[in-house]
């Protein structure tokens, strides 16, 4: 009788050490998460200064100041700019329409309007 009272007695002690071996290894594992949001959010911040100074330098190259500047160095001298007949523009066929279906657009003489009740004015 002593010894199935020991047994049970043994067997919750052994429970509640798991449980707490459990919900310590969770706290440590939620510390260490706190300790690395800091961290997190510098690294974020700082990548969002990046992009912000790489759009700005984007900008800056893209601008048409500097696109006149760098049009009339010499290493650019032999482009020119397209004749109208030169250019050539393609259409690009819709995804949603089969290769043997005909485009036919159908003009209407009156504009309908949809309002977001559904109903047309």
């Amino acid at each position: 009788m002593n010894k199935g009272i020991f047994i049970r007695i043994f067997v919750c002690i052994l429970f509640l050490g798991f449980c707490l071996y459990s919900y310590l290894n969770l706290q440590t594992e939620i510390t260490s998460l706190r300790i690395r949001i800091p961290q997190l959010t510098s690294e974020v911040r700082h990548i969002d200064e990046e992009n912000t100074h790489l759009l700005y330098k984007i900008e800056k190259y893209e601008s048409p100041e500097n696109l006149m500047r760098i049009a009339k160095q010499s290493a650019f001298s032999h482009l020119k700019f397209p004749i109208g007949q030169e250019v050539v523009t393609l259409r690009e066929p819709s995804p949603m329409r089969g290769s043997d279906e005909k485009v036919v657009t159908k003009h209407k003489k009156k504009p309908t309007i949809t309002f977001a009740t559904g109903a047309n004015p």
